[in-house]
């Protein structure tokens, strides 16, 4: 989503603060700048406003819920701001959750008014009238998929109704809607692991205590990639689980050409979904809210074998051309597996003549998604300076979900083998369409001996990371 930078806002509330009344006896008089607490008693919560929506999907099969004028007993809701468009990363837009720490439920409020982190800074309590407007969620799924009460994690989002969609507030209906509390309060982040994200935790603010930006992001800025439009999307890597997420970075950021942090350390962000609501997104309020002050990354471990590789002996090619079921697939020796016990496989398919396996998450139902394409085994005692390769290709990338390993004790079950991962180049985007297939690179296995098996690892989850891989001649040679 476009946003816009925020030029001197900060400076002027200074100099108009400053603005002093001159008196016969030489004295001034500030003005009194002073929140006044509003004569508001919350007769609601957030949660209230996602179960009423709920209901009326239940009833009614909406995605949208309104809640009429009642002059008498008007609505209120109150919240803690824990977003800010100070450095141009939000846009339009004030994240609310319910509570200073350990918040149930929070919601995007979209309004047509910028430069709200002056007014509605991180901390500051609010309460918003309801009355007249209108809450819709999402879940990235196509509109009649569309369902708040599935295993999809979704997003409310809250404002004035346009038609049959939720649409920002009109600038000059936002002082009766959304009111300050005097009370500016120290936000206390979740401490989470991303593996047990639920919907509760989106639209709040969570922390992950040890994490970095993934191996490849490294020579990246946050946004300011030829490639990126609108958003740039890097990988945010949970040391403790080496899973991942992606950061949401704008383009019209302050930092967007800012290089991303090369260490790890705590990571702070707002949890919400990408533009279209189909995958899960941390947007950090600024770049040092990604504390990687700790030169020690937490790389996972990776094959290093020394010495020349590439001979003309061929130990594995695999084309796919021939595979063209499961069936055939594991006829000729591969073990594809669902690790979570789901259906979700990498499955034989083609596209222009070509056949490779391939796999996504997208529509799959199945948070998370575990699925591994293990080869047949490789004997590596007849040859030496032994090389792998092998092909990509990603489609509607929407994050990284696919990692490479070697194991040489692999007997059929994924879960008890030991995997070693091997350091590949992998395909990266587009975000809509398709790439091309590209080479992984050479990598030098020559230091394995015996039977080897070479496994791909596909990490992802519907409603999450949902890119479509596809693999393509797996090759292993030597000499």
């Amino acid at each position: 989503m476009k946003t816009n930078k925020i030029y001197g806002f900060l400076s002027f509330l200074m100099i108009a603060f400053t603005i002093t009344s001159c008196v016969d006896d030489g004295s001034f008089t500030v003005p009194n700048v002073t929140v006044q607490e509003p004569n508001i008693t919350p007769n609601s919560t957030i949660l209230a406003i996602q179960t009423a929506l709920q209901q009326e999907y239940n009833s009614n099969g909406d995605v949208v819920y309104s809640f009429y004028d009642n002059p008498e007993n008007p609505t209120y809701v109150e919240g803690y701001v824990v977003s800010t468009d100070a450095t141009g990363n939000f846009y339009k837009k004030i994240i609310v959750q319910d509570k200073i720490e350990n918040p149930t439920a929070g919601i995007e409020v979209v309004l047509n008014k910028t430069s709200l982190g002056e007014t509605y800074e991180v901390g500051r309590k609010i309460y918003i009238k309801l009355d007249g407007l209108s809450v819709s969620y999402d879940d990235g799924e196509s509109a009649s998929w569309i369902n708040p009460t599935n295993g999809i994690i979704g997003k409310y989002v809250l404002g004035a109704l346009d038609g049959d969609q939720v649409d920002d507030i009109p600038s000059t209906s936002v002082k009766d809607h959304i009111f300050r509390s005097a009370t500016v309060a120290e936000i206390v982040p979740t401490t989470i692991k991303l593996a047990d994200i639920t919907e509760a935790h989106i639209n709040t603010l969570i922390q992950l205590p040890a994490a970095q930006m993934l191996k490849s992001d490294l020579t990246k800025t946050f946004a300011g990639e030829a490639s990126d439009e609108y958003d740039g999307f890097r990988t945010i890597f949970e040391c403790e689980t080496e899973k991942t997420i992606q950061l949401q970075t704008s383009t019209f950021a302050s930092f967007k050409s800012n290089l991303v942090p090369q260490g790890k350390g705590t990571f702070t962000a707002v949890l919400s979904k990408d533009y279209a609501s189909e995958f899960l997104v941390a947007i950090a309020n600024t770049p040092s809210d990604l504390a990687f002050t700790d030169a020690n990354r937490c790389d996972p471990p990776v094959l290093e074998c020394t010495g020349a590789v590439g001979g003309s002996v061929v130990v594995l090619d695999e084309d796919f051309e021939s595979l063209t079921t499961g069936a055939a697939l594991t006829a000729a020796g591969w073990t594809s597996v669902n690790a979570n016990g789901g259906t979700t496989l990498f499955a034989p398919a083609s596209f222009g003549g070509n056949r490779y396996v391939q796999v996504s998450a997208y529509r799959s139902g199945e948070s998370p998604l575990e699925a591994w394409l293990v080869s047949p085994a490789i004997n590596l005692d007849a040859t030496t300076g032994e090389e792998l390769t092998f092909e990509t290709n990603t489609g509607y990338d929407n994050g990284k979900a696919l990692s490479v390993y070697v194991s040489s004790n692999f007997t059929g079950d994924v879960k008890t083998a030991t995997w070693l991962r091997v350091d590949a180049a992998l395909s990266e985007g587009p975000s809509s369409g398709y790439n091309s297939f590209s080479s992984s690179g050479s990598i030098n296995i020559s230091c394995l001996s015996g039977d080897i098996h070479v496994a791909f690892k596909y990490d992802g989850a519907d409603g999450g990371v949902t890119t479509t891989f596809q693999v393509d001649n797996v090759k292993v040679t030597g000499n």
